[in-house]
């Protein structure tokens, strides 16, 4: 992939970048080239055999009980909450 000035302004404009100067954006293009040139040889790593290191699939979750505490300072948390509805703290709703 080449990076040239076109890829660049579009990349810079995507990520919110500005770029100042000619020679910033040089090392901008060299820093990327750099980049894409790591990942090139990553692709080419023979990872058939090789075991995973982890892997979420394997793990077992651990439930606990539920269990009901009372909170000593409930009416002090309850005071500044700015909108309430009795015992609990009204939020706006999330969808």
């Amino acid at each position: 992939m080449e990076i040239n000035q076109e890829l660049l302004e579009q990349l810079c404009r995507l990520s919110a970048l500005k770029i100042e100067s000619r020679q910033e954006s040089q090392e901008l293009k060299d820093y990327l080239k750099k980049t894409l040139s790591y990942f090139k040889q990553i692709k080419h790593i023979e990872t058939k055999n090789t075991p995973a290191l982890s892997n979420p699939l394997s793990m077992t979750l651990s439930f606990r009980k539920d269990q009901v505490k009372d909170f000593p300072n409930k009416k002090n948390l309850l005071d500044q909450a700015p909108q309430k509805q009795g015992n609990l703290i009204k939020v706006p709703a999330t969808l």
